[in-house]
């Protein structure tokens, strides 16, 4: 239900804030009462030019009986949303609840753990040293919440594709549904995306999951929805918790609603079901999540290799030159000094099948100059990085 609720809630903060200016106009006017432009920021966008990873948490019941002060949630399923402002894209990653990670500060454990020992913040430290990307903010929801949104949009139509039940009294999980196409209310929906007999297990659930996505997504762009939009604020309001500020989602909206939906593509953590001292985990196959990872999060640029060689004497430039490269999914091969310190302008140099890599890096700096180059074999983009590159 996690993965669910999580991309319910994206689709709500971003889809559906992306429908129309009278959205803006309600968020704002219930949060803070106050009357704004309904005309779009012309700045909003400069501030989204580099690429921003939200990890979406789903939170589960909870203890049975425990006061909600002191309840302690795990994380039903997570999954992180890379949005590409330049490219138009949206990727979601899927983190199946049992992967095996260690959680800092706690151990090996389950990775839903991380949520239970230290909130949001810690399942996002844990996220982002699992997979090696920065995680720049979160969103959480429970199953409460998920089941006001989905009330809230009026449901989600969906071809429920076989007969689902199951009962578990002491989880509170009561699940019946009937095979067909029909509108799942609040309630059902939850059943849906909580069935768990699948012949593949956590993996069968999260594929469901990505389906309801997707049937969500087509029943929040639908035009009636505009009609309902004060209700999904007001359930969103009530339900959601995150870091992000208004003004920031804002923001993102205006840039998600000019991204088409086939541009959102639905990714699952490669690995496999094993137990481990008697305890069922979800173990990664490491080599096969590290090009999900660089495909999800980096896209292209994973397959880009290039040297920086300092050209400016301004000591560790080049590294940090590296290092910027690196989190934006380039491939560093090498870090050294230029034949000589006098480079002025930085400059990229390049085989001429290479062209189009070395505009793609070319676009990190501000005045870069492009020089093309015959080179003897397997040609290498080269970064000389000049004085004009700061090292604030």
């Amino acid at each position: 239900m996690g993965k669910v609720i999580k991309y319910i809630v994206f689709a709500i903060l971003f889809v559906a804030l992306a429908v129309g200016s009278g959205f803006y106009f309600t968020l704002y006017s219930l949060n803070k009462g106050e009357n704004i432009s309904l005309e779009a920021d012309p700045s909003a966008d400069k501030n989204l030019t580099k690429k921003l990873n939200i990890l979406v948490l789903g939170l589960d019941a909870g203890t049975i009986g425990v006061d909600e002060e002191h309840n302690h949630y795990r994380s039903d399923t997570m999954m992180v949303v890379s949005i590409d402002p330049a490219e138009k894209k949206i990727n979601v990653l899927s983190i199946p609840r049992d992967t095996r990670v260690r959680i800092p500060g706690v151990g090996y454990q389950k990775i839903n753990a991380a949520m239970a020992y230290g909130g949001p913040e810690l399942a996002v430290k844990t996220v982002k040293d699992l997979l090696g990307v920065p995680i720049h903010h979160y969103v959480a929801i429970n199953y409460s919440g998920f089941r006001k949104i989905v009330d809230a949009i009026g449901g989600v139509e969906i071809n429920v594709e076989r007969r689902m039940k199951y009962v578990d009294p002491a989880g509170g999980l009561y699940i019946d549904l009937e095979p067909g196409l029909q509108v799942l209310d609040g309630e059902k929906a939850e059943q849906f995306v909580r069935f768990r007999q699948y012949p593949d297990g956590d993996l069968g659930r999260i594929k469901a999951q990505q389906k309801f996505v997707q049937a969500a997504l087509k029943s929040l762009l639908k035009p009636s929805t505009l009609l309902r939009l004060p209700q999904i604020v007001k359930a969103v309001q009530e339900t959601v918790r995150t870091d992000m500020e208004t003004g920031d989602i804002m923001k993102l909206a205006n840039l998600v609603r000019q991204i088409d939906q086939d541009s959102v593509k639905m990714y699952i953590l490669p690995g496999e079901g094993r137990y481990i001292s008697g305890i069922s985990y979800f173990i990664p196959y490491e080599s096969e999540m590290e090009k999900t990872v660089k495909e999800v999060f980096f896209g292209e640029n994973a397959n880009i290799k290039v040297a920086v060689l300092n050209g400016s004497g301004y000591a560790g430039i080049a590294k940090k030159v590296a290092e910027k490269l690196e989190e934006m999914g380039f491939t560093v091969v090498r870090v050294a000094n230029a034949d000589s310190f006098d480079y002025d302008t930085t400059t990229i140099i390049y085989p001429s099948e290479k062209r189009e890599d070395a505009e793609k890096i070319a676009k990190v700096f501000a005045n870069a100059r492009m020089k093309e180059e015959k080179m003897e074999g397997e040609g290498l983009t080269t970064i000389i990085v000049g004085k004009d590159v700061q090292r604030d």
